[in-house]
């Protein structure tokens, strides 16, 4: 993080401790039984809140949905709704979240929607806490705490939090970076959906934009339909503009995806595609996303019962289609190398029940076990 960024961030802060102070020092504690429900409930309505404002207002603010989700915990089950997938998590808590992709249109129309979204549930907080006691006053200062979104989701261009506080600076090779056209789109509901064919399709269809976000669901989609060699040509030419250098991690994200399968399609020998993995994988760093590929790392290092760890920890995680598909993928190799058969099947079904097709799940099944370094 930059000094400037810190120093704002901190004056931010500091500016809204000043500002809430005089309301949290009202608080006053109810008994746990009460606090326990009301800290929950505030959870639950400001998390639906929010989600509703955005699912209302993501015409006009140039948002356009990929998938939804509902629940917490594993991604259990996938139902279609409308054009976009609803995936169904493992513990049925009351929690809705969505995928969008920011469409071009102009910046002060999707600046005012987004932000009128996320402001119900600050808005109504703010007012119990200064109107209410006991119960009502702990409901109120949960609800306030739907703006934490906004800030963790600043850092991922094109979401709804960077809408909000950065692209009203943002500059037109910025716009130009984040903007989604209709074929990536399309390409992200089909991949959702369980389409790898309709969604590389999608990418077909349209030009190469030489973004981010363009090179990365095209090496995916040739990941998906087991091109590896295509793959991880496609990979190495992706190129991070300044704008998204921040997210550049994703790059070498996809990278290390095509190189693992390169290496277990047994398209590059160990002395080519372990430093270079090496590299991509530290790049990623420990990010939640990179589970999948550190896994990998692992298993090819023969580093077997790490592999399983890792790879066991990303399945558990992921809730979109490639991510989940892949980490199953990752989980069923590991366990493979490590002679566990009975434990790799089931991992594999999973990958083929949420990605249907995927080429890697059978590249897996195949070669997987013996490529490892002993």
């Amino acid at each position: 993080m930059k000094k400037k960024t810190r120093l704002l961030l901190f004056l931010a802060v500091l500016a809204g401790s000043l500002l809430l102070q005089p309301l949290v020092s009202r608080v006053s504690v109810p008994p746990l039984h009460l606090g326990l429900l009301a800290a929950f409930g505030g959870a639950v309505a400001g998390n639906l809140l929010t989600q509703l404002g955005l699912a209302v207002l993501a015409r006009p603010a140039g948002l356009a949905p990929t998938l939804y989700v509902l629940g917490s915990g594993r991604r259990a089950r996938t139902v279609r709704l409308g054009r976009c997938p609803l995936v169904l998590r493992a513990v049925p808590l009351p929690f809705f979240a969505a995928g969008y992709q920011l469409t071009p249109g102009p910046r002060w129309r999707a600046w005012a929607a987004v932000t009128a979204a996320y402001l119900p549930a600050p808005l109504l907080g703010g007012w119990l806490l200064a109107t209410t006691a006991g119960a009502w006053q702990l409901f109120g200062l949960v609800l306030t705490a739907a703006l934490v979104e906004l800030a963790v989701q600043a850092s991922f261009p094109g979401c709804p939090g960077w809408v909000v506080l950065r692209m009203p600076a943002a500059s037109p090779a910025a716009l130009a970076e984040v903007y989604a056209t209709p074929g990536q789109v399309a390409a992200a509901r089909a991949l959702e959906g369980g389409r790898t064919a309709d969604a590389a399709a999608a990418l077909a269809a349209e030009p190469e934009t030489g973004t981010l976000a363009d090179g990365t669901a095209r090496v995916r989609a040739l990941l998906a339909t087991g091109e590896w060699a295509a793959a991880l040509e496609r990979a190495e030419r992706i190129a991070v503009a300044a704008p998204v250098a921040r997210i550049g991690w994703l790059a070498d994200l996809v990278r290390a995806e095509a190189l693992v399968c390169a290496a277990d399609a047994g398209a590059l020998p160990p002395a080519e595609y372990l430093p270079r993995l090496t590299a991509a994988v530290d790049a990623v760093g420990d990010r939640r996303p990179g589970a999948a590929v550190r896994a990998d790392l692992h298993r090819l290092r023969g580093e077997r019962e790490q592999a399983v760890k890792h790879a066991a920890a990303a399945a558990q995680r992921s809730v979109d289609a490639w991510g989940t598909a892949n980490a199953e993928c990752s989980l069923a190799a590991a366990l493979l190398a490590a002679g566990r058969p009975e434990q790799a099947d089931p991992a594999l079904a999973r990958a083929r029940a949420v990605l249907p097709g995927l080429a890697r799940a059978a590249l897996v099944e195949h070669r997987a076990a013996a490529v490892v370094l002993d």
